[in-house]
């Protein structure tokens, strides 16, 4: 079904309650396609709708897909008239509607932005300009920015995401390492999107996640500099193929869902995929390396099992040498997970599998590296009798002289790192 209504008679790109009259793309520019998938967000679609329209690089076209609202929705769309294409659907889910969107987009990149979300005037712009300077780059991306409230002060926020340092790593691993970039925040060539298949149906949250490491994985990306996102702060529904998830308990969703899709990966990826630097390596450093990494994303990612197993390769791998300072900095990610160590502090994980492997000291002392602010953290909490518990998990799964090494390095860092973890979750627990 595709929805239509008569265009506007006027136009206003101040207020949200006209729709907006956008400027057309001249002859030869940029087609870009920006596909919203909704849901009963009668409230907040009009806005995202004015920020696609309002772009100083106007988008070939807005498609906006109806997943089944059941409120005014349809409404509020259809009173944007031929300025933007609705097509509706019965209820399927966020990952139906973005696939939709997708295959009617004719634009040669595509963005997707979701509907309680703005755009910066200029993120088309600055989207287009790294691609076309960049052509071997398949997408685009750039940093975002959380607001909560009127749409009119996103622009004021300062609440914004970090990006790591470019050339660090190869972007697929930091990626791997951290979510930083959802959906709008990035643009992507059409026959990238393509070549990649569709967003995963399966899934309650991490969509496009999961998708973003698939198009990192066969395409290299360009910054676009500066942001190009908005990210509205709350908690709402979630619809997948398999009906509706209530996000009450986020951090825990989160974990799930990406627990889900690393399976998936250390499944049907190779160590290749785990390189974490782009740079030409001696070819068993550079094998030793990507195990490692991998590792350490799967322990990350609450995969432990599966994380010990690598872990074990690697120890086969380096065998009686010493891990270089590649190795040490990667071993200091063990512990870095997005979403805390509920299943140390909370006694669920045996550290057993760790402590058999036999890993070189300097090795362990890195792992362990992110206990000491840890344990500080809980115990200025009050929170003693966790702060016990994961003091005796770091001795047993690394030992004592691994522990006391790392307790003994400056925690300065530590503790930034620890202040932006927390800053972390929070974030997360209201993300949309």
């Amino acid at each position: 079904m595709t929805c239509r209504a008569a265009a506007p008679k006027h136009c206003d790109m101040t207020s949200t309650a006209s729709p907006a009259c956008p400027a057309r793309p001249l002859a030869g520019d940029p087609r870009v396609s920006i596909i919203m998938p909704t849901h009963n967000r009668a409230h907040l679609v009009g806005e995202s709708i004015y920020s696609a329209l309002g772009q100083s690089l106007a988008p070939f076209e807005v498609i906006v897909v109806d997943d089944g609202s059941s409120d005014d929705t349809p409404s509020v769309i259809a009173a944007f008239g031929d300025a933007v294409t609705c097509l509706r659907q019965e209820k399927a889910g966020k990952s139906a509607a973005m696939n939709r969107g997708i295959a009617a987009a004719r634009g040669d990149y595509l963005l997707v932005l979701d509907d309680d979300d703005l755009l910066p005037p200029g993120a088309l712009a600055a989207h287009v300009a790294a691609l076309e300077a960049e052509g071997d780059a398949g997408f685009s991306y750039g940093r975002f920015a959380r607001f909560s409230g009127p749409g009119a002060e996103a622009g004021a926020s300062t609440d914004l995401e970090d990006l790591p340092e470019p050339g660090a790593r190869r972007l697929l691993v930091q990626l791997m390492t951290c979510c930083f970039l959802p959906n709008p925040a990035w643009m992507v060539r059409r026959a990238v999107q393509v070549a990649a298949g569709p967003y995963r149906t399966d899934l309650p949250r991490g969509q496009d996640y999961e998708m973003i490491l698939r198009i990192a994985r066969r395409t290299p990306g360009v910054y676009a500099g500066g942001v190009t996102l908005y990210q509205r702060k709350h908690v709402a529904a979630r619809m997948t193929s398999r009906g509706a998830v209530m996000a009450t308990d986020t951090v825990a969703g989160w974990i799930d869902a990406e627990r889900a899709i690393f399976a998936g990966i250390d499944a049907a990826w190779s160590d290749a995929d785990f390189r974490p630097f782009a740079e030409p390596l001696e070819p068993a450093e550079a094998e030793r390396l990507a195990v490692l990494q991998r590792a350490v994303i799967l322990f990350m990612r609450k995969l432990h099992v599966a994380a010990e197993r690598h872990l074990a390769r690697y120890a086969a791998m380096l065998g009686a040498g010493a891990p270089g300072e590649r190795e040490l900095a990667i071993a200091r990610d063990l512990l870095g997970a997005r979403y805390g160590i509920g299943e140390i502090i909370d006694g669920s994980h045996d550290p057993a599998g760790l402590a058999a492997l036999g890993l070189p000291l300097a090795l362990r002392r890195a792992m362990a590296s992110q206990l000491p602010w840890r344990i500080r953290d809980l115990a200025g909490q009050g929170r003693l009798a966790e702060a016990a518990r994961v003091l005796d998990w770091g001795r047993r799964a690394f030992g004592s002289a691994a522990l006391l090494g790392a307790a003994g390095e400056r925690l300065g860092g530590q503790r930034g790192a620890g202040q932006s973890h927390r800053r972390q979750v929070a974030r997360a627990a209201t993300a949309s």
